[in-house]
Parts: C-alpha cells; sequence; structure tokens
C-alpha cells in the first residue's frame, strides 16, 4: 500500500474496513438512505468511492461532488447529467423518448447512449422525477451518492437565504419519498462539515429525519497496527510493536491521515539520515516535522475563517486557542465566552459544529472539551493561538 497523505484513496490503496462496508450494505439493502457521517479527514470519501468500485450484483452506483454549487436548480441539473450516463438510464428507451421531446436538455442521442449538454432553461428536479420514473430496469437499483451536500446548502444559505435553504432540503426530501423512485432509487449524503448542525439552524430538522446515519468511527487499535503494517511494506525500514503503539499513542486519534503523515515523515528521515534503526527520538522528530507543513492543517482554520463570521468566529477561535494552550476547556469555560461574545443562544451549535467537524470532543468528560487529534492541537497552537 502506497503512502497517499492529500486526496482520496482508492483500489489497491484502500483499507478496507469490512465491518464497516458490511453496514453501509446492510442500509442499502434494507432500501434507506444514508447520511455518511465523519469529520474531515477520517476518509468519507475514500468509502464512497470503494462502493462505487465494487458494487453488488443488481446495484448500479454514481458519485458526484457538489461543493459549487449554490442553487438549487443547478443542483439538480447536476444530478441529471450524472445520472444520463449510467447503464441504469442509457438502457432505457422510455428516458430516451422523454428527453428527445426536451430539447435542449438533450444534445445527441445514438447507438452509443446518451449526450447530456444541459442548458440553465427547464426546472431540473422535475426533469430528474420523470427521468427516475422512467428508468426502472428489472432487478436494478440506483445508487446516488452525492459528496460536500452540506456545503451546496450552506451556499444556497449564504447566495440566496434561508428560506431558500430550506426549499432545497425540502425538495430532496420529496424525491427520497416519492414512492414511485424510491422502490429503485438511494441517495447517500456526505461532507466535510455537520449536516445536522446547518439544518438545526434553519430549525428544519424534519426535512432530514428520513436518512438513515451511517457513523464513520477512527480506527480501532488492531484496525491501525494492521494499516501501520501495510505502509510499511513499501518503506526501507522496520518498526517494532513497542514502536508502533507508540507512534499511536502519540497519534491518539487513529484516523488514517495521521498514520499516513508520520510513517510517511518516517520515510523522509530515513532517506536523509540512514539511520541503523527508528528510535522513539526519530519518531518524535518526525512528529515535529509534520507540524512544519502548514499544508496539511491549514484547511481546519481556512474552514472556520469561511464559513464563521463576527463574534461566532472570536469565539470559536479563542475557544480553539485557549483549548490548545491548556489542552482542555470546561463546559463552564465554553459558556463564559459565550456570555463575552453575546452569543448565550447559540453557542452550543457552534461547540456542535467543532464537535462534528473534528475540532474537540467531550467523550471522556461531558462537560470537559479536549482536541481529538494532538497532533492538531499542537500545530493549532503553534501557528493559530500564538
Amino acid at each position: 500500500m502506497r503512502i497517499q497523505t492529500g486526496n482520496p484513496v482508492r483500489g489497491k490503496e484502500f483499507f478496507n474496513r469490512e465491518k464497516l462496508i458490511e453496514q453501509a450494505w446492510d442500509l442499502i439493502e434494507a432500501g434507506n438512505h444514508i447520511l455518511l457521517a465523519a469529520p474531515r479527514r477520517v476518509g468519507k470519501t475514500s468509502v464512497m468511492y470503494y462502493l462505487m468500485d465494487n458494487p453488488k450484483d443488481g446495484y448500479t452506483i454514481t458519485y458526484l461532488i457538489t461543493q459549487s454549487v449554490n442553487n438549487e436548480n443547478e443542483f439538480f441539473r447536476r444530478i441529471v447529467n450524472r445520472v444520463l450516463k449510467t447503464d441504469y438510464v442509457q438502457k432505457s428507451q422510455k428516458v430516451i423518448t422523454f428527453l428527445e421531446k426536451h430539447k435542449p436538455a438533450i444534445s445527441k442521442v445514438g447507438l452509443d447512449g446518451i449526450e447530456f449538454g444541459a442548458s440553465e432553461e427547464g426546472n431540473y428536479q422535475e426533469i430528474l422525477i420523470r427521468i427516475l420514473k422512467s428508468s426502472h430496469p428489472e432487478s436494478q437499483k440506483l445508487i446516488v451518492m452525492i459528496d460536500e451536500f452540506p456545503e451546496t446548502l450552506e451556499n444556497i444559505i449564504k447566495d440566496e437565504g434561508e428560506t431558500a435553504g430550506k426549499h432545497f432540503l425540502q425538495s430532496n426530501r420529496e424525491l427520497r419519498q416519492d414512492s414511485e423512485i424510491s422502490k429503485n432509487v438511494q441517495f447517500i449524503y456526505t461532507g466535510s462539515i455537520g449536516l445536522e448542525n446547518i439544518v438545526s439552524k434553519l430549525n428544519a430538522v424534519s426535512t432530514i429525519n428520513d436518512l438513515s446515519r451511517l457513523k464513520i468511527p477512527p480506527l480501532k487499535p488492531d484496525e491501525a497496527k494492521q494499516l501501520v503494517s501495510l505502509l510499511l511494506e513499501n518503506v526501507d525500514f522496520t518498526l517494532s510493536d513497542l514502536l508502533i503503539n507508540f507512534i499511536l499513542k502519540k497519534i491518539e486519534w487513529l484516523i488514517p491521515f495521521y498514520i499516513q503523515l508520520i510513517i510517511w515523515e518516517l520515510k523522509n528521515l530515513h532517506r536523509d539520515e540512514n539511520p541503523d534503526k527508528i528510535t522513539e527520538d526519530i519518531i518524535e522528530r518526525a512528529l515535529t516535522g509534520i507540524l512544519e507543513q502548514r499544508n496539511h492543517f491549514e484547511h481546519w482554520h481556512a474552514r472556520l475563517r469561511t464559513s464563521i463570521k463576527g463574534n461566532e468566529y472570536n469565539f470559536v477561535k479563542e475557544l480553539l486557542n485557549i483549548t490548545s494552550e491548556n489542552e482542555t476547556i470546561s463546559s463552564n469555560e465554553i459558556h463564559n465566552l459565550a456570555v463575552k461574545y453575546q452569543l448565550e443562544s447559540s453557542y452550543k451549535d457552534l461547540v456542535g459544529s467543532l464537535v462534528y467537524d473534528g475540532y474537540i470532543n467531550n467523550h471522556d468528560d461531558f462537560k470537559v472539551y479536549r482536541y481529538n487529534s494532538p497532533i492538531l492541537r499542537m500545530w493549532w497552537n503553534k501557528n493559530v493561538a500564538n
């Protein structure tokens, strides 16, 4: 397995978490629409790629990312374009007949299938509904996976207002709840930010309460050790069980991203210095080297700067600053910060966003928060707090 610290992985580079994949298929085969829930860098997109690349018999799976979309009609136009490229639709004469009547929606229909060049005209939610209702291949189901769905919702709220955001959520729910469509079509949503937190702020929880939540947890220690062993197959050094345990203790939050980072940095140190063996001191220096690479962590700060403004940004930044300095922050301290920034009525939603997005947790004591990752805590303290 190659070391990859940036883009989502697929194929033989994917670390197959068999129980998680089984759980996903259990939900799919039960006919559920799914919300894939996990903080950033845990591997949501890689899981979606794996499902798409390894479909079970009777399933067609397609994937699209909608991060740049900022209005409802464009969102559904993107889905129409993607769905029309699947075998699920390409083989349907009913769909072709329907599209031929809706120029300029279609640019070409031929032996090689449909070439679709959708314009900005038309109601693409209605077009999508007609297409999906016209496509009923025997013993075949369609799974539409949508990445960065919460970001799309945020874009719509920012550009068109909360009413448009609520309408967007309701339109998606109506599509999922259509009894004729839901027999053969299911949706999987995910994103780098918490959909539930955004929807809660809109007082629109009912628009997503039909989604089954599939959580992607960090790796278990045995899984993390297995991943380290696979990564070591492509480096020129070995690690004893004691050193692997030392690394995992240092990482603490066992997500593939951090494990890949430290093995990559150890590989660089070993190449440059050619030591007789890896030691705890070398591992400590590898951790220090990781912190020097701003590109691996800057998005954690950039996300807050772009999505939260004014007193809300000042509140979350100071909360994270204090936690990076003191290692923990209590609920009382957080409340006092909320009073300072006049956010008593909304600060709990902001804290919930920080928890979902992977910054902090209160697993050990519900009244005390700490960083998920000591590595992120150290980086924040060095590059943002000071």
